[in-house]
């Protein structure tokens, strides 16, 4: 890891599904996030499906939530927000529409920032092989923020792969193999430290050169949805990223 970047420390959450603010989801986030404060990171992180349904109502929710937090908040949008990936079979994909809306009620749908000494570099995994004209917006963004100097860390919702590089596509869950590779060759010898995703309900770790991991929810458990809510705290170094897994009580009942 470049010598650039400070330590740092980020709550990472993931995972909220917003529906109504007196509902177990927005609950448990609000629970999520009160444990985050008292960790007493630099930055938070929200790995997308901040919403149940994209709405502009759920968007405000979220927002309000978070208008007491002095740190930078960061988020990327997921697959309840702005609609699924493309793949041979599946309904409610992404759509220019749906991204126009997320914008109007969230703001750009990828976007980089630096704090800290680190590029955040935010990502809409959605739009990974759709074939829309903003993919093409989006790679090039991708591109032209890998040469800035110093350590990364990229935020998407959909991880790359849950297990191996090399694993096959065609499922709701991971990236396309041909736009994985490709993401994969631009990000190697780039500074990238870690890419951090959600989308999984529950904690997934890999490393090659690159830490890989997936945040729990704070909102309910896959498949049993009365287990696995939690956020994970990173701290990251110059030469090290130690991450802690945080448990998040569930209100909802067991079966």
């Amino acid at each position: 890891m470049s010598q650039v970047g400070k330590p740092l420390r980020i709550a990472f959450l993931s995972d909220t599904h917003f529906v109504e603010a007196d509902d177990f989801n927005y609950k448990q986030w609000q629970m999520a996030l009160e444990k985050a404060k008292s960790t007493d990171p630099d930055i938070y992180l929200v790995g997308g499906d901040i919403t149940n349904s994209g709405s502009k109502k759920e968007a405000e929710l979220f927002f309000a939530s978070i208008k007491d937090i002095n740190e930078p908040v960061l988020f990327v949008p997921g697959n309840h927000d702005i609609g699924n990936k493309v793949f041979e079979g599946v309904e409610g994909t992404i759509t220019s529409e749906r991204i126009a809306y997320y914008r109007e009620n969230f703001g750009p749908d990828f976007y980089a920032e630096n704090h800290h000494g680190y590029q955040f570099i935010m990502l809409n995994s959605q739009l990974f092989q759709s074939g829309l004209p903003e993919e093409k917006e989006q790679m090039s963004f991708l591109k032209k923020q890998l040469e800035v100097e110093g350590p990364k860390i990229i935020l998407i919702h959909n991880p790359l792969f849950l297990n191996c590089v090399d694993e096959p596509g065609g499922n709701y869950w991971n990236a396309e193999p041909e736009v994985r590779k490709e993401i994969l060759d631009l990000l190697a010898g780039k500074g990238v430290v870690a890419v951090l995703s959600g989308h999984m309900h529950k904690l997934i770790v890999n490393c090659t050169d690159i830490l890989h991991l997936s945040c729990p929810p704070t909102s309910f458990g896959v498949p049993e949805i009365h287990l696995g809510q939690g956020f994970v705290v990173l701290d990251v170094t110059p030469s090290n990223i130690h991450f802690q897994l945080y448990h998040v009580e569930s209100l909802y009942e067991k079966p």
